[in-house]
Formats: structure tokens, sequence, C-alpha cells
């Protein structure tokens, strides 16, 4: 029989995480017989999603399933996604809308379910170099930077939301080698960042995607990892003391 799990919460600490709410559409080729049939009307392709920080830590960490309302001329408009993923549904339309979500944790959060909403946006949008720049890639993008904390977690749960296990995604498994150097390594982790900007593939400053409102969600992120950092402090002090108390009492 499994030990069970105790729920004791780790007090006057909060784990904090990031992630990326977003949708991108484009134009279906309806001269493509290879493809559809599609709905009379359906002009666009496109998809909404939910995933984590590039070179972040697995979102399933903490995720475990998302509800997505979509407009209720879809069949089926309800529709739920399960780890591991990914977060996300993909269907054909011709009109833009407020997509409906609802995040279900993993169960040692101990957490009840919390709402988001997206709009979907099927259009070029922003100022006209930003819109050209979407109109050449073929794609519309839009997201939104998240933010959820877990407050005075139970131990169970933090000790898996600190775990270097959740970066376990970031490694890529090497091919199989020559006897030689380096054999026997079986796996490399990528680079720490990607890109121009590293982290949550923010776009780069000067960029029309880059608002006041990223900037102020990047400043939250810093000082929520200075909170969490301080936590962590505080927890390695107390668990020094106690030590030191332990082995007082066996001298």
């Amino acid at each position: 029989m499994a030990p069970a799990v105790s729920s004791k919460k780790v007090k006057g600490t909060r784990v904090s995480r990031y992630f990326i709410l977003g949708s991108e559409s484009w134009n279906l080729d309806l001269e493509d017989k290879t493809k559809g049939p599609y709905p009379e009307g359906h002009t666009k392709g496109w998809r909404v999603y939910i995933k984590g920080l590039d070179n972040g830590p697995d979102i399933t960490t903490w995720l475990k399933k998302v509800m997505f309302k979509l407009h209720a001329t879809y069949a089926d408009h309800t529709r739920t996604v399960e780890a591991p993923g990914p977060f996300e549904v993909s269907e054909t339309g011709y009109g833009e809308f407020v997509v409906e979500l609802r995040m279900h944790f993993e169960p040692l959060a101990s957490e009840r379910p919390q709402y988001r909403t997206h709009s979907l946006r099927l259009e070029p949008f922003g100022d006209e170099a930003q819109q050209e720049r979407q109109r050449a890639a073929g794609r519309v993008v839009s997201e939104q930077l998240e933010l959820i904390e877990f407050n005075e977690p139970p131990e169970a749960f933090y000790q898996k939301m600190i775990s270097e296990e959740q970066f376990a995604h970031l490694q890529v498994q090497k091919k199989p080698g020559k006897a030689g150097k380096g054999k026997g390594k079986a796996v490399e982790k990528k680079p720490e960042y990607e890109g121009e900007v590293p982290g949550a593939g923010l776009p780069a400053r000067g960029d029309g995607a880059w608002t006041q409102q990223t900037e102020e969600q990047v400043l939250a992120l810093l000082r929520a990892a200075g909170t969490d950092l301080e936590g962590f402090v505080k927890q390695e002090q107390e668990l020094a003391e106690e030590r030191a108390r332990k082995l007082r009492e066996l001298a």
C-alpha cells in the first residue's frame, strides 16, 4: 500500500509560474483539393493553446487538464485536453470570438480550477509594420503572458515544483555514436537561450508586439522570482537551524 501523501503546507512560501496563452491563424487554401472539404464559409484555419515558456519548466508539472469552450456554433464546442498535451485545439472558421478556458491543476496542488479568456484573432492587427510582418509570414499570432501563483503549497507539490525533473524535457537525446571520447553520455541540455530574446520568446523591444503590459508582466516575473528565492533561503535557514539543534542534542 502506497504511503499517504502529506497535506502539510509550506508556510510563508509562494511558487509562481508564467505561461503563454495564445492563438495562431492562417488563410485556408480553398483551391487545394487534397485538403478539406471545409464547412461552407470557412476561410481561416486556427489553433488556440496554452504552453510553457521557452526553455522553462515543464508545464505539466502543475497543469493536468484544460477545457476549451468555443463559440456555440461549433459542434462539440467544449473540448478537453489532458496532460501531456499539447494543450491546444485546432479548427477552421470565419469569425473572431472569445475562447473561454478552464485550467485544472496537479492534484497535489490542492487548488481549484482557474479560468482564463483569450480573444481569437484572425486578421492582422497592430501598427502597419506589425501587420505587414504578419501578412508576409502568412500567420497571425496573438499571445498573452499569464501568471499562476500557488500560495503556501502542500509540501509534496512544493518539492515537485522545485525539482530538477521539471527541466528534463529540455534535454535532447544524442544519436548513437562510435566508441571514443564522450561515449555513454545519453543526453545533453539545449542552450539556455535561443533566439534574440531569452526566456519566454517575448518580442524584442521596438517590435509592435511589445507593449507596456508585456513589460509590466516581465517585471512582475522578476519580482515573483525574488520573492520565491527569499522563501527558499528562509526554508534552508530553518533546516540548518534544525540540523544544528539535533547535533547539539547528540553531543
